[in-house]
């Protein structure tokens, strides 16, 4: 794969490669720095930094330094020098992009409790130098995107907030300017942002995921998002979502949505399935399309992990102390899912799953998944 078609397809949210067809096997100790990854990962991304074709992982890690691992000689090592070491944030998310427009990918870093976000530039080379001072808004962030917001040709940013959630807007340069007027003045405590067209108008809308009421976000076009959750998803019973991830899981055209629950607040866990009608419309067939599991997720994100077209769904998961910290749900093709996690994750798997991406990671054609932990250390498993 070229590395343009690797950056479109990692862009694009969704894994490439050949099924997997057996249970996964642990590599962790071979492919990964284990040190680094040791405990608190609270998310990772994928794409090539370094222009070498390969596809390299960034760790947003929790009051930790976040890390970046390149490719190099059939494994991943941590390039201390890739970033500034002089930080150990509360970092939550990642955000990657072309920020400044001359060909290479930088990184944006969402924190929470320190309320002090990070904006690095990509010298083309993977060695970044620290541009936080163009970023001109702060907060409590658990969530950040970057994405075409407005259709000018770059990427601006969104961050999610216990507050108010901010749009700032790109010159092309990475040079952001905050807009007060691009999205509605809402109180929440957002946990992630998920961009899609729900629509079919062919513009990006925003799925904002709450700890208390998720909301439905749609773009007029030029960047300015109207909340419209009520008739999107209609007045749902409280739940603390935190994460979300769109796709279309019954192959009509349209972009269909998962919450990943969790019930510290009280709240009933329980992932839930929103199918899309065309419009933007969603109606929570949870009951009949996912089977009820009384575990708190962290993550959920739709992937064809068997190879048989359609999207599955791989959720990281706490139930309580060490245990198995990711699941396999398989879509039978029609958007109906069915548990097969022990088909795929190995037993002797422990841990605290906070974040799952399925990616091709030992890049030999072949899907992996990598699983951020809170405990032990991160999983990389080989299909």
């Amino acid at each position: 794969m070229t590395t343009l078609a690797l950056l479109a397809a990692l862009a694009a949210g969704r894994a490439t490669g050949a099924p997997i067809e057996e249970t996964l096997t642990d590599a962790s100790a071979q492919l990964l720095p284990l040190a680094v990854t040791n405990g608190k990962t609270m998310d990772m991304e994928a794409a090539d930094l370094d222009g070498d074709g390969f596809a390299d992982l960034v760790l947003a890690v929790e009051f930790g330094q976040n890390a970046v691992l390149f490719w190099r000689d059939d494994r991943y090592v941590y390039d201390p020098d890739a970033l500034p070491q002089r930080f150990t944030r509360d970092s939550e998310d990642i955000a990657i992009a072309d920020l400044d427009s001359d060909g290479d990918l930088d990184l944006v870093f969402a924190s929470e409790d320190d309320m002090t976000n990070e904006l690095y530039l990509n010298d083309g080379k993977g060695r970044f130098t620290d541009a936080t001072d163009r970023l001109p808004v702060t907060g409590t962030s658990n969530a950040v995107v970057a994405f075409d917001a407005d259709a000018d040709g770059d990427a601006d940013l969104i961050f999610g907030n216990n507050g108010v959630n901010l749009l700032c807007r790109n010159d092309g340069s990475a040079n952001f300017t905050y807009d007060p007027d691009a999205l509605p003045q809402l109180n929440g405590t957002t946990q992630d942002i998920e961009v899609g067209d729900i629509d079919g108008d062919g513009d990006p809308d925003l799925i904002i995921a709450n700890e208390k009421n998720n909301r439905v976000l749609v773009n007029n076009g030029e960047g300015v998002f109207t909340d419209n959750t009520e008739a999107a998803i209609g007045m749902r019973v409280a739940e603390e979502t935190r994460e979300a991830d769109l796709g279309d899981i019954d192959g009509d055209g349209d972009l269909d949505l998962v919450f990943a629950n969790v019930g510290w607040s009280n709240f009933p866990p329980g992932d839930k399935i929103l199918v899309n009608d065309g419009t933007g419309v969603f109606a929570d067939e949870s009951v009949s399309r996912i089977p009820f599991v009384n575990e708190f997720s962290l993550d959920a994100d739709f992937a064809d992990i068997d190879g048989d077209g359609d999207l599955d769904l791989i959720t990281a998961r706490i139930a309580g102390g060490l245990s198995r910290p990711a699941s396999v749900l398989i879509n039978d093709g029609e958007g109906n899912f069915t548990e097969a996690s022990e088909s795929f994750i190995p037993s002797d798997i422990q841990g605290i799953g906070i974040d799952v991406e399925l990616l091709d990671l030992n890049h030999d054609g072949t899907l992996d998944l990598y699983i951020g932990c809170h405990l032990p250390s991160d999983f990389v498993l080989l299909g």
